[in-house]
């Protein structure tokens, strides 16, 4: 009654995790029956349900395929009709603007189908495409090539290969976001694109940029993408730090792009107190020899002394978002020589607390900057689409 009385209005759809498949799969069918049988004159169907939905997400549950290989055979063999349905209902919906797709893990025979109908409807319409995980072994998704108008891609690394990626090329694409989350494997060789197709594609594409992000509670290590235009190489887990050879693969293969970097999320581990064991000097380095880099964000233990630094020698930089519980008021950084007397002594005598910290770094930047709490660093939101 629900669906017939406000269908009509819907412009989006959205399926979170549910433990009830058999819900799930009605409700779809029961919109894509009211979209199929539409144009007949029965007085008992109502018109136009679903016809205004320009948005579809759909998550699959993958936290309940990782409890055992037994769980997880059951639940891949109840999927069968569930991805039918889901097929039928994205036949069914012709003005997609915006489609997301997340942690199907379908076998490479479903993959190869999965996206057919929405070529077919929407290869025109579609702007917004998220495609994460759709099988857990490597697989190239040629279909996410053919949507000439789209403008954000988001995928996960082992369905993208040098095949699609020079389908990419020809379309209106400006941010590919290469997203490893939880569930993407650590157990499966993934390849990633060669440099040559990434060369070929920055030459025919050059509004592309390629976002690096990886999204994860534990330790696990992100796919580089080497000879890409990546303009974000971007951490979110409270188990993963920052390190020397992040930060030197970060300078080595993306100097000249990269715009954003950093670590979100509060961590949980053991943060060395020491100067030569902690990472002031690397993201010092980071800012040096990557001049673009406009927005850092810092969530490990650093000195009042390395913000200042940091604050003044990003030649491009904009936003600098530190946690502050991680900041200790110290200057540890012996005198380079390359430091004037009056620089050094400026330096010395700004760490000596944070609020001269912020007020030296506010004139810098040329807005009001503050250290941020751990409640504001947890809501941190980064656009990466800013030009």
């Amino acid at each position: 009654m629900c669906l017939s009385a406000v269908g009509k209005n819907f412009r989006k759809l959205t399926f979170e995790p549910m433990l009830n498949f058999f819900n799930l799969y009605e409700f779809m069918n029961m919109v894509s029956w009211y979209s199929e049988n539409s144009d007949k004159k029965a007085e008992n169907i109502q018109k136009g349900i679903g016809g205004k939905i320009n948005t579809l997400k759909f998550t699959f549950p993958c936290n309940m395929t990782t409890r055992d290989d037994t769980e997880r055979i059951r639940l891949f063999g109840t999927g069968g009709k569930l991805l039918a349905a889901l097929k039928r209902l994205m036949n069914n919906l012709k003005n997609l603007r915006r489609l997301e797709l997340i942690d199907l893990m379908l076998d490479p025979k479903e993959a190869q189908y999965l996206l057919d109908e929405v070529c077919q409807n929407c290869y025109e319409n579609l702007k917004y495409l998220c495609v994460i995980n759709t099988t857990r072994v490597q697989y190239t998704l040629l279909h996410i090539g053919v949507f000439i108008n789209l403008q954000v891609l988001i995928v996960s690394p082992q369905n993208l290969g040098d095949d699609n990626i020079e389908l990419l090329c020809y379309t209106n694409l400006k941010h590919l976001h290469i997203l490893q989350n939880r569930y993407t494997p650590n157990d499966v060789n993934i390849k990633p694109v060669s440099p040559q197709s990434w060369k070929k594609c920055r030459q025919i594409n050059r509004v592309l940029r390629v976002h690096l992000q990886l999204e994860s509670m534990k330790e696990k290590p992100l796919i580089w993408q080497k000879g890409a235009p990546v303009k974000t190489v971007l951490y979110n887990s409270p188990h993963i730090g920052a390190n020397i050879n992040q930060l030197v693969m970060s300078i080595e293969l993306y100097k000249n792009t990269l715009q954003i970097y950093g670590h979100l999320n509060v961590p949980r581990f053991w943060s060395p107190k020491s100067f030569f064991n902690r990472i002031d000097s690397s993201l010092i380095l980071l800012l040096r020899e990557c001049p673009y880099i406009s927005t850092l964000i810092v969530t490990e233990r650093i000195s009042t002394a390395t913000v200042l630094l940091l604050a003044f020698t990003g030649q491009n930089l904009r936003y600098l978002h530190i946690r502050g519980n991680a900041v200790i008021i110290r200057n540890d950084w012996p005198k380079n020589n390359e430091w004037s007397e009056e620089f050094y002594s400026w330096l010395k005598v700004n760490c000596k607390s944070y609020k001269l910290v912020e007020q030296e770094v506010s004139q810098i930047l040329g807005y009001q900057w503050h250290f941020l709490t751990d409640k504001e660093f947890k809501n941190l939101n980064i656009n990466l689409h800013v030009p």
